[in-house]
């Protein structure tokens, strides 16, 4: 149990570490979007592409995974390292940023699978190990847009420097983890698994809603709450921060009751908060409501990634879910990027948090057939 521990500890640190990295560039768009040209359009292809190779590389990621072992995210986590610390010198070259977004959601999307793999084959809580180390995506993002807008204001070499340097900084913690076995690398997904299809469904629906949401965060509060954009990134977290309360609780809940009930629940909560969030003006009633996105998408994520232990290919089910997610994440920024062409934030999200429900629907129908618990 104190090896499984340490071994939570490690990976969880280390994602903290690339999701720093994930939400930079999306925190920058209130500078970038209005600059050389750069339209909402522009602004949500560049977030989409990072989303895209997230996206694409999550079951190929687990495939990896599963044959060559969990320790290959060591030299992933150098190249992350080394391409983050480029960014500031090609952050205005907009076709060479779109290229390189795509090969670092690439590798970031190896990152997630090869360490929830780590935790959950040394971790025999699955349920609460996977909400520790989700705890961290919220923890870095958080950070990540609360103050990637401010150091950028003073110099944009400053938020990509130092951020590299807390990549490499987990590099050798992670190579001391012991590697694992290898297994056949592959994942039956359909009719005969219809647990990992239909929560597959529900993290779809949770990443088009929230992840769609906290791409824009910064841009919303600046043109809705009437923010500078140098001190968005301290309101926008509020979207993020409580997301480690819940995973925690989420994980811990779901070893107990099942990992189905409170994806299902948290992920039609996610869904209709976003619905209804810019149709109101009440300050405090917003920011409300930005603290229970976090909390709720912490509560899903953990169960809804542990069931995956349940599999005998825990690389290639984690990187699957994984993908459902992210694949929602990757359409819904472009998305509103192009509605806001057309429509306000209101009915923008709107279309976003129904389609959402739908998705909820979907996944919830698969899980109840299946006849998981």
């Amino acid at each position: 149990m104190e090896r499984g521990s340490a071994i939570v500890l490690v990976a969880s640190l280390a994602f903290f570490s690339v999701v720093l990295v994930r939400f930079s560039i999306p925190s920058l768009l209130p500078y970038l979007i209005g600059s050389s040209g750069v339209n909402t359009v522009i602004g949500g292809l560049i977030i989409s592409a990072l989303w895209i190779g997230y996206t694409v590389f999550q079951v190929i990621g687990g495939l990896i995974v599963d044959r060559y072992g969990y320790n290959v995210v060591v030299y992933v986590l150098i190249l992350i390292a080394i391409i983050n610390a480029l960014y500031p010198i090609i952050i205005n070259q907009y076709y060479l940023l779109l290229i390189t977004q795509f090969i670092m959601g690439s590798l970031l999307a190896i990152t997630y699978v090869a360490l929830i793999s780590m935790v959950l084959s040394n971790y025999s809580r699955g349920g609460l190990g996977a909400g520790i180390y989700q705890s961290m995506f919220f923890l870095a993002s958080s950070t990540s847009i609360m103050i990637s807008p401010l150091l950028f204001s003073i110099n944009k070499f400053i938020p990509f420097i130092i951020f590299s340097i807390i990549v490499a900084s987990s590099i050798i913690p992670v190579a001391r983890v012991p590697g694992h076995g290898k297994t056949s690398s592959t994942i039956y997904i359909g009719p005969g698994d219809l647990r990992i299809l239909g929560m597959g469904f529900i993290r779809l629906s949770s990443g088009f809603s929230y992840l769609g949401f906290l791409s824009w965060s910064t841009y919303y509060v600046v043109h809705v709450l009437k923010v500078a954009p140098s001190l968005s990134g301290f309101y926008a977290f509020l979207a993020s921060i409580m997301g480690s309360v819940g995973a925690v609780i989420g994980g811990y809940l779901g070893d107990r009751v099942g990992y189905v009930l409170p994806s299902i629940s948290s992920s039609l909560l996610l869904a209709i908060i976003v619905s209804i969030m810019p149709r109101l003006s009440i300050t405090y009633l917003v920011a409300s409501l930005m603290l229970l996105l976090g909390f709720f998408y912490g509560f899903y994520a953990a169960p809804s990634i542990a069931i995956s232990r349940l599999t005998t290919n825990i690389g290639a089910a984690s990187g699957f879910l994984n993908f459902m997610s992210q694949l929602g994440g990757s359409l819904s920024p472009y998305l509103i990027g192009f509605l806001l062409q057309y429509y306000n934030f209101s009915s923008t999200l709107l279309i976003i948090g129904v389609t959402s429900v739908i998705f909820v629907i979907i996944g919830a129908a698969l899980l109840l057939h299946g006849r998981i618990t």
